[in-house]
C-alpha cells in the first residue's frame, strides 16, 4: 500500500468519522484493514504536538479473525486515547469474502497467519518514522499471534497487551475438550454447505441479518458482521480449520520469551472463560510475578467484542495512556 502525497492542511484523521477501511496486499494476499489515523498530519511528519515519536497500536483478532467485530473496541481505545494514536487492525488471512479473494478454497495455516503479521508490521514500518512506538494488542489467539512477533522483531514491539489470551494448552481448556470435534474435515464440509444453503434461503441481506441476531442475540452491528463477513462457506471453514490447527500447534507457554520481555506484558484474563480459564491468571502470577497481569471484575465475556468493546477500550486506552 502506497501513502499519498500530503500537505499539512490536510489529515485523514479529519476526513472520515470512524475507520478507514481499506484492503492492502501484504505478500500476495489481500488483507481487509482497518485505520484510524492520529489527529495531526500523516505519519511521515511531526505529529499535531509537535512530537516526533509516533504511537501505533496493531491489533491481531482472535478465532474468527475478522477485523470488524472490533470496530467499537477500537474506536473505544481511540478515543479514550484523544486519537492521539493510530490504530490498525487487519483481518486473518482466509477470514473475510468478496472480491478480493482469489481462491476461495483455500485453507490457510497458522504459521501463514504468523507470517501475514509479521509481514504487516514490516510493511507499517516502512510507513511510519524509524522511531515509532509500536504496541500489539492480541485477543484469544491473537494474543498468540502477538507473541510470535514479538519473538520475530523484538526491537520493533514497545508493549504487548493480551486480552483473554489463548496461548498455551487450548485444547485442554473446557472449549477445547468440549468442541475439538468440530474442527474435523468432514465437519467443516458441513458447516461451509450448511452456510451455503442458509443464504440461498435467505438472499436478503436485511432479513438474514436479522435471522442472525435473533438466533444469536447479538445487537444489529454485530449482527451485521456475522451475517454479511462470517457466514460464508470459505470463511466459516477457514475459521474452523485455523482453530484445528491451535489445538494442536498452541500447547507449550513461550516462558523463555515472556521472562525476557517480562516489562512489555499486560495479560488481562476472565474469571469465567473457558477458553482461558482463570487457572491461567494464576499460573501468569505465580511465574511472572512481574508481568502485569490482571483479572476481569466487570463480568465480561471470552467475545468481549459483541458486548463490552467500550468497556475493554477504556481500559486498553488507559494503559496507553499511563505508560
Amino acid at each position: 500500500m502506497s501513502v499519498p502525497a500530503h500537505s499539512t492542511s490536510v489529515n485523514p484523521a479529519t476526513l472520515f468519522k470512524g475507520p478507514i477501511r481499506a484492503i492492502w496486499n501484504v505478500q500476495g494476499e489481500n488483507v481487509p484493514t482497518l485505520w484510524w489515523p492520529a489527529k495531526g498530519v500523516p505519519p511521515s511528519d511531526k505529529d499535531f504536538w509537535g512530537q516526533t515519536q509516533h504511537t501505533v497500536l496493531i491489533m491481531f483478532p482472535g478465532n474468527p479473525g475478522l477485523v470488524e467485530y472490533y470496530t467499537p473496541f477500537l474506536q473505544s481505545v481511540y478515543d479514550t486515547c484523544q486519537e492521539r494514536i493510530d490504530i490498525f487492525g487487519a483481518s486473518h488471512l482466509g477470514h473475510s469474502a468478496g472480491g478480493h479473494i482469489t481462491d476461495p478454497s483455500r485453507m490457510y495455516t497458522l504459521e501463514e497467519q504468523v507470517e501475514n503479521k509479521i509481514a504487516i508490521l514490516d510493511r507499517l514500518r516502512e510507513i511510519y518514522p524509524a522511531e515509532t512506538r509500536f504496541i500489539l494488542a492480541g485477543h484469544s489467539m491473537g494474543s498468540w499471534l502477538a507473541l510470535q512477533v514479538l519473538k520475530a522483531r523484538s526491537s520493533y514491539i514497545e508493549r504487548v497487551f493480551g486480552l483473554f489470551p489463548t496461548i498455551h494448552r487450548i485444547a485442554d481448556t473446557p472449549n477445547g475438550r468440549r468442541l475439538k470435534h468440530l474442527f474435523r474435515p468432514t465437519v467443516r464440509a458441513i458447516a461451509g454447505g450448511s452456510v451455503s444453503v442458509l443464504r440461498a434461503i435467505f438472499p436478503d441481506p436485511k432479513g438474514f441479518q436479522s435471522l442472525v441476531g435473533l438466533m444469536t442475540g447479538q445487537e444489529e452491528d454485530m449482527a451485521k458482521v456475522t451475517s454479511q463477513d462470517l457466514l460464508h462457506s470459505s470463511v466459516v471453514k477457514n475459521c474452523l480449520f485455523l482453530a484445528g490447527q491451535e489445538m494442536v500447534e498452541i500447547k507449550v507457554l513461550d516462558r523463555q520469551l515472556i521472562e525476557e520481555h517480562t516489562s512489555k506484558f499486560v495479560f488481562y484474563y476472565g474469571k469465567t472463560d473457558e477458553w482461558s480459564p482463570i487457572e491461567n491468571y494464576y499460573e501468569m502470577q505465580s511465574e511472572f510475578p512481574k508481568v502485569k497481569s490482571y483479572l476481569c471484575e466487570q463480568g465480561m465475556a471470552h467475545a468481549f467484542v459483541l458486548k463490552h468493546g467500550m468497556e475493554m477500550g477504556q481500559l486498553v486506552g488507559g494503559w496507553i495512556n499511563d505508560h
